[in-house]
């Protein structure tokens, strides 16, 4: 396994995944968001001598503290006991300085051009981290791919904007950092990758809810032209507005409030706030009201419905998109009241013509252990290999799934095309709309 990797920035050394492959934690891609830096554009990380050793994932962006209350046997986001994984510590460190991301890989060589995963945790653009044991790369390491996680800026410290930011700012926009960050991320992946045995013009973009929300703005931006070679937008919605989507108008407003609701005069004001004080007045907004994504003119010069309708994504990149079956694919009221099913066929439909291959998937395993059905987010374990690592008792037929789906996406990054040997074919959608429902019976 390869030990040390020469970087741009300098030499970094690798500890042992729990499955033996080489892991390297909390690799900084920018300098910290603090200070003066704080919702600014990211910059290019500092140099380092030495060798760095990748033993520590970095800190999760500061979010609302739903492990405040956590105890070391109850998970606080149900009444089953948190399984802890070694080497996934539990609850994350949360800081400002949060841009690490962290690379597995199963390479020999740094000659060996393995496809590259760069996997986009969900969470609402307002919480959760990616290096959560659910995104553990040790599984795709198994069948030949590099994966890597990354942390972002959230929430406020992600995705503020206001009138005096777009004056400071060279391109006269403000808000949607943490884009930037996955951008600078993206950057440094296909800067640095082949020493870790990656090959830099095979990456594939993936990420589920907020994730896929992001990878499909990444898909579209201008600025991630010939970086991205393959997406996967999962459980993200389709063609038409999706939950919180707002103008720029109403998200300079937004700002506004936000400022004069902490009593600030200006934005130097701001940034001398301590991050508690922000992060609590972000919290207040509620979930689904506070700052997320948003056409800034920027990184999103249109709606990315309008990316597609015009044929303005590069033909070149392959596409899965889908959902789980509860999100519109049955009769349940889909989550968000938005028919996700129904919104992906419609894009299905365009991102066909426009002449991109595109795999439609709906995920339609029941969960064991309750009436919960195919819920929001399920299919991540399953997809990443990591079961084992919640409550549920799953089975057989669960971990056959799971070894199935995650057969599938290893192989849409090695070629763009999903279909694997001895596996059910995954035809790409055409005039007859198919879609691959994976379910095990």
């Amino acid at each position: 396994m390869i030990d040390i990797v020469e970087t741009k920035y300098g030499l970094l050394q690798s500890v042992r995944s729990n499955k033996g492959y080489a892991l390297f934690r909390g690799i900084p891609y920018a300098k910290a968001p603090i200070g003066e830096r704080r919702w600014k554009a990211p910059e290019e990380t500092d140099k380092w001598e030495g060798i760095r050793v990748c033993d520590t994932y970095g800190p999760a962006c500061v979010q609302y503290d739903r492990w405040a209350d956590a105890t070391d046997d109850i998970s606080n986001d149900s009444e089953h006991e948190y399984i802890k994984i070694d080497n996934y510590p539990y609850p994350p460190k949360m800081s400002e300085d949060c841009l690490y991301l962290n690379i597995y890989t199963p390479a020999e060589h740094k000659d060996d051009r393995l496809p590259v995963m760069m996997y986009i945790h969900g969470g609402g653009c307002q919480q959760w981290y990616g290096s959560d044991y659910e995104y553990c790369g040790d599984g795709f390491c198994e069948k030949g791919c590099i994966l890597v996680s990354i942390n972002y800026r959230l929430n406020v410290f992600g995705f503020f904007a206001h009138p005096e930011l777009n004056k400071e700012s060279p391109y006269g926009t403000s808000g949607n950092y943490g884009l930037l960050d996955q951008l600078c991320a993206l950057r440094w992946i296909y800067e640095n990758i082949e020493g870790f045995g990656g090959d830099k013009n095979n990456i594939t973009v993936f990420g589920q809810s907020s994730g896929g929300r992001s990878t499909m703005s990444l898909l579209c931006s201008p600025l991630s032209r010939g970086m991205i070679r393959h997406v996967s937008i999962q459980s993200a919605g389709g063609l038409g507005h999706f939950v919180g989507d707002r103008s720029r108008e109403d998200t300079l407003k937004l700002g506004c409030e936000f400022m004069e609701s902490l009593g600030c005069k200006s934005i130097e004001e701001m940034r001398k706030l301590d991050w508690k004080i922000i992060r609590d007045a972000n919290d207040r907004l509620g979930f689904m009201n506070g700052f997320n994504i948003y056409t800034d003119g920027y990184v999103l010069e249109h709606e990315t419905d309008e990316y597609f309708l015009n044929d303005l994504v590069p033909h070149d990149i392959d596409i899965i998109i889908g959902c789980t079956a509860d999100e519109g694919a049955n009769d349940k009221e889909p989550l968000f009241g938005i028919n996700m099913f129904e919104r992906i066929r419609d894009l299905c439909r365009v991102i066909k013509n426009n002449g991109n291959r595109v795999y439609f998937y709906v995920f339609d395993q029941k969960q064991p252990g309750d009436d919960a059905g195919v819920p929001h987010s399920c299919d991540n374990r399953y997809q990443f290999k990591t079961l084992d690592g919640f409550w549920r008792p799953y089975t057989e037929a669960d971990y056959a799934l799971s070894e199935r789906m995650s057969a599938y996406w290893a192989t849409f990054a090695h070629k763009g095309d999903p279909n694997v040997e001895g596996l059910p074919e995954w035809e790409a959608f055409n005039e007859n709309d198919l879609i691959m429902w994976l379910r095990e019976n």
